[in-house]
């Protein structure tokens, strides 16, 4: 069982995220994107926690709260070079997550990639993660 914050899960699923995707370009949380060059491939990526619930009874201290969300990375490729590239990078992001478990307790499942059209001058695919993590207090 885990405890983790809001922002210590947050941080965990991001640490996740940039084991994989490595020095390529991210954006995180509403960056504003539109100054980027139509010649690089980059992420944007968003952390949402959705529902919660109490999960366990008991007095302060003993009482466990679950909390769910979805990580949602949107994979931004140039038109030009094709979906393949996209296809490829959301692939690596979903290896990262699917069946796996941080350390401190993040769980995540019903891993998918999704293509999404296009965006001005690039591709879109887009790599949804739904997490899982309790907190106790």
């Amino acid at each position: 069982m885990s405890n983790l914050t809001y922002n210590q899960a947050k941080d965990e699923i991001l640490t996740q995220f940039v084991s994989v995707w490595g020095t390529r370009p991210a954006y995180y949380q509403s960056v504003d994107t539109d100054r980027l060059s139509a010649n690089t491939s980059f992420a944007r990526v968003d952390v949402f926690h959705t529902a919660g619930f109490q999960s366990t009874l008991g007095g302060a201290g003993g009482r466990s709260f679950t909390r769910n969300g979805t990580l949602t990375v949107i994979i931004h490729t140039p038109i030009g070079k094709g979906l393949q590239e996209g296809y490829d990078l959301a692939k690596i992001v979903s290896d990262a997550f699917e069946g796996q478990t941080t350390n401190g307790g993040v769980w995540f499942r019903n891993v998918s990639i999704n293509e999404s059209g296009t965006d001005g001058m690039f591709s879109l695919i887009n790599v949804l993660v739904d997490f899982q993590y309790d907190e106790r207090k």
